[in-house]
């Protein structure tokens, strides 16, 4: 698999709003993104605020940017001053496109390659994140580094 399909991309946010369910979670909005950053499904559930459909997508697209789930980039930003001037950097440089929250964890093949990202907003972030964990590991696909 060298990028990720509609039809896998549909079944991650399927499978995101069954592990929310599970957690009697608020509603979610959940985006994947194929390897260029570029939305391939997005879907907000009833309920949801209509700014969490960006912020799903500045989660994956983050993730995607850096080469690392959002939850790397959020611990990055706790270390000191100058993680936090990265990041900064990384907001203005990208016109505010990145989310550094946990709940964006990017996708890979069997191989380790990046296909996409995945990102889930709408309730804590550890739990949009556990929630976008649940979806890749139950299409068979891995999250995380190589």
């Amino acid at each position: 698999m060298h990028e990720i399909g509609l039809e896998a991309a549909n079944r991650l946010i399927d499978e995101v709003f069954a592990e929310a369910a599970r957690r009697d979670l608020p509603p979610l909005a959940a985006a994947v993104l194929d390897g260029g950053g570029h939305v391939k499904a997005l879907q907000r559930q009833d309920g949801v605020s209509f700014l969490r459909a960006d912020i799903c997508q500045a989660k994956a697209w983050g993730a995607l940017a850096m080469g690392v789930d959002s939850r790397r980039l959020a611990e990055r930003f706790a270390v000191d001053a100058e993680q936090q001037g990265f990041i900064h950097g990384l907001h203005a440089l990208t016109a505010g496109r990145i989310v550094t929250l946990p709940g964006g964890v990017l996708l890979r093949d069997g191989d380790g390659g990046i296909v996409g990202a995945l990102g889930v907003a709408g309730g804590p972030s550890d739990l949009d994140e556990a929630c976008a964990l649940a979806a890749v590991a139950a299409l068979g696909l891995h999250a995380g580094p190589a």
